[in-house]
C-alpha cells in the first residue's frame, strides 16, 4: 500500500497543528521563524508560508506585524461529565452542538447490525447518517441504527435537530446502560469528505451500544472523530486489589470537541 500522498504542506500543517492543539507554542512567546522551521522539517519556506497561512485561516495562529507569528489564545475547553453521568453528558454535548442529517433509510439489517440490536437477520432497522459540529467546524461522522419499531416514531426533523438520547426521552424510552469501545481506523471517502479531511487520515472510531433499563438494544453507533477538533480523556485514581494495586476509572470521563 502506497504512503497516504498527502501534499507536503499540508503534512507540514499536520504536524504544527499538531503542536499547537497540544500547546507546545506559548501564546504570549513567538513561535520559531518560517526559516526555523524549514530547517527542522527540510521542507522549503513556500511550503511553511503556505501551512501557517492554513493554520491562520483556521483561528489556530496570529500573525503579528514586526513581531512574529503566535499561537492563538486557547479556546474553551469544551464539555466535561462523570463516568456516571455519561448518558447525561451525551445529551448536554448534543444540546450544545450542531447536527446535519446526511442520510435516513429504513432497510433490513445487516448481520453485524441484527446481531447488536438482539434483531432476527433482516429484520428492519433504522440507519442515520449525520455530522455533528461544534463552532461551525466539523468533528464528528455518526451513524446511527435503531431497530424500526423504535425508528419509525421519530421523524427526520428531529434528528436533524435533537439529540438522539432526547428523542429517547420524549418517546418513553429509558436509557440506562451503554457498552463501548474505541479505536483507530483510515477516512473513507464519504466521512472524509464529511469531516473535511483528506482519504486515508487517521480517525478516531467509537462503537456504542445503547440499552434500555431492561438491558434490550436500543441503539448502536458508530461514530468518527477528528482527532485534532476531539478528544476522549479519562481520569484514573489508584485501587488496592488483590495482588497488586492497579488504575481504575474515577471521576470525571470528559468528552471534548
Amino acid at each position: 500500500m502506497q504512503e497516504n500522498p498527502l501534499p507536503l504542506y499540508h503534512k507540514v500543517y499536520l504536524l504544527i497543528k499538531q503542536r499547537l492543539v497540544a500547546g507546545k507554542y506559548a501564546h504570549d512567546m513567538p513561535m520559531p521563524g518560517e526559516n526555523a522551521l524549514a530547517a527542522e522539517f527540510g521542507v522549503s519556506r513556500l511550503t511553511i508560508r503556505r501551512s501557517l497561512e492554513t493554520l491562520e485561516a483556521e483561528g489556530l495562529i496570529e500573525r503579528r506585524q514586526g513581531r512574529g507569528t503566535f499561537a492563538a489564545p486557547p479556546a474553551d475547553d469544551g464539555h466535561a461529565a462523570d463516568i456516571d453521568t455519561l448518558m447525561a453528558h451525551l445529551d448536554q454535548m448534543g444540546m450544545q452542538t450542531q447536527v446535519r442529517l446526511l442520510d435516513l433509510q429504513t432497510l433490513p439489517a445487516g448481520a453485524q447490525a441484527a446481531e447488536k440490536l438482539a434483531l432476527a437477520p433482516g429484520a428492519l432497522i433504522d440507519r442515520s447518517i449525520r455530522v455533528r459540529s461544534y463552532g461551525g467546524l466539523p468533528f464528528s461522522y455518526l451513524t446511527t441504527h435503531v431497530p424500526h419499531e423504535i425508528g419509525r416514531h421519530i421523524p427526520r426533523e428531529l434528528l436533524a435537530s435533537r439529540p438522539l438520547l432526547a428523542i429517547f426521552r420524549d418517546l418513553g424510552i429509558a436509557v440506562a446502560h451503554a457498552e463501548q469501545a474505541i479505536s483507530a481506523t483510515l477516512a473513507e471517502p464519504a466521512a472524509a469528505q464529511a469531516l473535511d479531511v483528506p482519504v486515508g487520515s487517521a480517525l478516531l472510531s467509537l462503537h456504542r451500544l445503547v440499552r434500555d433499563a431492561d438491558g434490550r438494544p436500543v441503539e448502536w453507533l458508530h461514530a468518527l472523530y477528528r482527532p485534532d477538533r476531539y478528544e476522549y480523556r479519562m481520569h484514573l485514581q489508584a485501587h488496592d486489589t488483590p495482588g497488586e494495586p492497579t488504575w481504575l476509572a474515577a471521576r470525571p470521563l470528559p468528552l471534548r470537541a
